[in-house]
């Protein structure tokens, strides 16, 4: 995939997601990547607890960056809005960004390697620093 990921992120956000409903899409967001069986396991209230003692600011920025980015890359797979080449790559990746969420909150990956996976996601992602730092700061206003 090309850089069109960065592009993607900043048209979604702007065109369908309010100030008003920035926090919840992000939440949202993030309980899209969350892997079923945890549902099953714990209530929302739980997993919502479970996310909150990550007490790194960095991570929990990476965390919710990587969250809106698998959500809408999924919806471009969805909407065929992807080219052929780019689906695959696409759905793994959004693969990846669940099973490292999912991962952390079954306790088998800890906080320091959650962030090291979901910074090579962005990799995979071809964010740019400077491109990675502009979505977590228009996620963040």
């Amino acid at each position: 995939m090309d850089s069109m990921i960065y592009r993607l992120v900043l048209n979604y956000l702007s065109k369908k997601v309010t100030v008003d409903l920035k926090d919840e899409f992000i939440n949202a967001s993030v309980h899209f990547n969350i892997n079923n069986d945890i549902y099953k396991k714990y209530s929302s209230v739980e997993i919502e607890y479970m996310l909150s003692t990550i007490e790194d600011n960095n991570i929990i920025d990476y965390v919710e960056l990587c969250s809106v980015c698998g959500y809408i890359l999924y919806r471009s797979i969805e909407n065929n809005e992807l080219k052929e080449e780019d689906r695959i790559e696409a759905l793994q990746i959004v693969l990846e960004i669940s099973n490292n969420i999912s991962g952390y909150l079954r306790g088998v990956v800890k906080e320091e390697e959650l962030y090291r996976n979901l910074l090579r996601v962005t990799e995979k992602l071809n964010l740019s620093k400077k491109e990675t730092e502009n979505l977590i700061s228009n996620l963040n206003k």
